[in-house]
């Protein structure tokens, strides 16, 4: 029986790709370098904001040229980063249902510690039980390192715990932490793509079915 659903946020939770392309493309600008379709952020997307704004610079660029682009990138986002954002559908609902089932709920994200926080808190009031998001020295995702301080934060193991996210990164980190998981096909990484990346995964349609497949693990 699993006490604990863990959930990856951008792309799983929640609908940020409309704010992230518009920092991106402010980042871009600031340059005078070429803009970016929402096409391409979302392929970029997955690793953090260092890794996309590496993956939506042009080739070739200086590093201090990176990293001033990245600083633009993160001072507009730091305050535009709740303008088009949205939960899915039907996930405020299927929170509250799990919630009221009786798990904990937590979120692994890769995006900005206090960002994520009011993000959840914003979105999804009272429901989340603990968030963990990018900090000064801890590994983001893949690495297993912010699952186990979740873990660790409610004394339990990877046995008690089921995942949840959106690509193959989420993929990854579930693997890499030895968790039970499901990749969701509304997300960032389209139904084909992750039958092409993720092969050996099991995918899910909408919140109604991931519903469905949370609440098995109540009777495992």
């Amino acid at each position: 029986m699993k006490k604990l659903v863990i959930f990856d946020l951008d792309g799983t939770l929640l609908d940020t790709l409309g704010d992230l392309k518009n920092a991106v493309n402010y980042a871009l600008n600031a340059k005078k370098w070429p803009q970016k379709s929402k096409e391409d952020v979302r392929l970029a997307i997955g690793n953090g904001v260092a890794k996309l704004i590496q993956r939506t610079v042009p080739n070739g660029i200086s590093k201090e040229e990176y990293d001033s682009t990245l600083e633009i990138f993160k001072i507009y986002y730091g305050n535009n980063y709740d303008i088009e954002t949205k939960p899915y559908p039907g996930l405020l609902k299927m929170l509250k249902k799990l919630k009221k089932d009786g798990f904990l709920l937590a979120v692994c994200t890769n995006k900005i510690q206090a960002i994520a926080t009011y993000l959840v808190d914003h979105f999804f009031p009272g429901l989340f039980d603990y968030v963990q998001g990018d900090e000064i020295g801890i590994p983001k995702k893949p690495e297993p390192d912010m699952i186990d301080r979740i873990l660790n934060r409610f004394s339990l193991t990877e046995k008690d715990a089921v995942y949840v996210g959106d690509t193959d990164v989420d993929r990854l980190t579930a693997i890499n932490s030895h968790l039970e998981y499901a990749l969701v096909e509304y997300g960032y990484r389209t139904k084909e793509e992750l039958s092409i990346f993720c092969p050996d995964s099991k995918t899910i349609p909408n919140s109604s079915q991931l519903y469905s497949w949370l609440k098995t693990f109540q009777k495992k």
